[in-house]
């Protein structure tokens, strides 16, 4: 009778239970592979977080006093 599973109808309404210990919960993933997801998405951040930092962070030059352009594009003068 290893992993016999009684049916519904013969359980009053109650969920099927397994009469045996071969059912045992599912194994957790490997530790490594969790160390890998997890430096993959904080690598991701530092990326982000660095972007950010010199994108709002790093000064913007003073406009030069000479605003002339060798542009010809009525786009960018």
């Amino acid at each position: 009778m290893s992993g016999l599973l009684l049916p519904l109808s013969h359980t009053w309404g109650f969920p099927m239970v397994m009469l045996n210990k071969a059912a045992s919960p599912k194994a957790k993933r490997p530790n490594l592979e969790r160390q890998a997801i997890a430096f993959t998405i904080a690598l991701y951040v530092f990326i982000c977080a660095g972007l950010l930092v010199i994108h709002y962070g790093v000064p913007t030059p003073p406009p030069s006093p000479d605003s002339g352009t060798s542009s010809v594009s009525p786009y960018n003068p």
